[in-house]
């Protein structure tokens, strides 16, 4: 059989298995925490941010943001309708109430009009996601915040290394929120990093991912009801080597996707989701969208390119119809793109070829409707 053509999958070079190797010997008794501190200053320097704190998952890091920022019952916080479940999730736990809006067509990121319709006197907070890379439209997004008082959550798990107008994603809002999963442009396995410029939100998220622990009237003693959500040094260790590589590891992302623009410019019906003037995406993950003109199946089409050993993968069902949430607009950007998105294939260990392969296939599966 060909070669598996990967969805995802890390670069992982000599100097990860040092950094791990080190890692192991010398991560533990006194230095036990010293490749977590490092990875957390090495992230805070790339972003810009004043702080930042390694968690176990990208989950939680979203979930100590929304938690620090005193989000409750009876809240609202207006999110994305695409994006990986986890998303609303990370809200859901704090008992407010994610509203889910519409999104870009073009970015398949959450829609600033719809933000704003979307507001009411429960609203506290909004939450984006800069999807698969491509940076959500941040200007229109913080000058609506600053009009209605609202704080701001970056969910930017896929997001790391891509710029808009020249700054980091994850560096604009009250939080921002990253994920080093084993599919994300810098892998660890799991994990993941809260970032801010807030120190009373830091010193909050440090609290609560640590049990609420704050020895105020002995050792262990804890104030509050916390979370151990803290990454290990050993997990930090490659975090580290890959956040130190990040720049490389979005050069590798945009060929990639350069060499599906090229060998996709020509074929009708299928729209390539691309960054827009101002921004640099890290396209972890290059997506497209099949529009009318074709009538092969999504599904159909992912079937078939699995049976050639290309694992691509359809694009999020919209989170306002799961059960454990709720749909108050019908959203219909987002209910397109989860009948008729795709996302292909990006593994770093793929070459020209194997992208040449992929389109060629897409170009031999789909077919048109009749003239």
């Amino acid at each position: 059989m060909r070669k598996k053509i990967s969805f995802a999958g890390p670069s992982i070079t000599q100097k990860e298995i040092d950094y791990v190797i080190d890692g192991v010997k010398n991560g533990f008794y006194e230095t036990f925490d010293q490749h977590k501190i490092k990875l957390e200053k090495a992230v805070a320097e790339y972003l810009g941010r004043r702080y930042a704190l390694a968690t176990h998952t990208g989950t939680l890091a979203m979930h100590l943001s929304n938690a620090a920022l005193g989000l409750k019952k009876g809240d609202e916080v207006i999110c994305t309708d695409f994006s990986w479940v986890a998303t609303a999730y990370s809200i859901v736990y704090t008992g407010a109430l994610p509203v889910f809006v519409d999104i870009d067509p073009d970015t398949w990121c959450i829609d600033p009009e719809k933000i704003r319709k979307a507001i009411t006197k429960r609203t506290k907070a909004i939450m984006l996601v800069h999807s698969f890379g491509i940076p959500a439209d941040m200007d229109e997004i913080m000058s609506i915040a600053g009009e209605f008082n609202l704080k701001v959550v970056e969910d930017a798990c896929p997001a790391l290394g891509s710029l808009y107008k020249g700054k980091k994603v994850g560096s604009f809002g009250d939080s921002g929120c990253f994920s080093f999963h084993g599919a994300k442009i810098a892998a660890t396995g799991e994990g993941g990093m809260f970032t801010t410029d807030n120190e009373e939100l830091y010193n909050k998220a440090i609290l609560l991912a640590e049990m609420g622990r704050t020895d105020s009237k002995c050792v262990f003693w804890s104030d509050f009801v916390g979370y151990q959500y803290t990454m290990s040094n050993l997990t930090a260790s490659l975090g580290l080597a890959q956040v130190e590589r990040i720049e490389e590891l979005v050069a590798i992302k945009r060929r990639i996707f350069n060499w599906y623009d090229e060998g996709l410019k020509d074929v009708a019906g299928i729209k390539l989701i691309r960054e827009k003037e101002g921004m640099r995406a890290n396209y972890c993950y290059p997506s497209i969208l099949l529009e009318n003109s074709i009538v092969t199946e999504r599904e159909d089409l992912i079937k078939t390119l699995k049976e050639e050993n290309i694992h691509a993968r359809p694009a999020f069902p919209r989170m306002s119809t799961m059960p454990a949430l709720k749909q108050r607009y019908k959203n219909p950007v987002a209910a397109q793109v989860e009948k008729r998105g795709i996302s292909l294939p990006s593994a770093a260990n793929l070459n020209s070829d194997d992208i040449a392969f992929v389109c060629d296939m897409l170009k031999k599966v789909i077919r048109y409707k009749r003239p």
